[in-house]
């Protein structure tokens, strides 16, 4: 259990080094994070999520994220946005091979 909260608190330690300080990190379940993120487009949102996976890759045990990102539509319920975001990690797993 202390390696999985070391990478834990690394992974938020790299999303709070690239994300701003009014932006929420949330865990969701086990190693599963959800950011609320505004202001940002999809690309400049997906490229400080890459920044997080370049700091993490340095790190002794070379930790990765899988990211599903998902922009709230007019009208939309966070709920549904969820779920989009959710479909989207799920898409970005299939293609790296991840079960999970």
């Amino acid at each position: 259990h202390a390696r999985g909260d070391r990478m834990l608190r690394a992974v938020v330690d790299a999303l709070r080094s690239k994300l701003r300080s009014h932006d929420l990190i949330i865990r969701y379940g086990g190693d599963e994070f959800v950011c609320v993120v505004s202001g940002l487009s999809m690309a400049d949102a997906a490229e400080r999520l890459a920044w997080v996976n370049q700091t993490l890759a340095r790190l002794p045990e070379r930790a990765s994220v899988t990211v599903g990102i998902a922009q709230l539509a007019a009208g939309e319920s966070p709920e549904d946005l969820l779920g989009r975001a959710d479909a989207a990690l799920y898409e970005q797993r299939l293609l790296k091979g991840q079960t999970r």
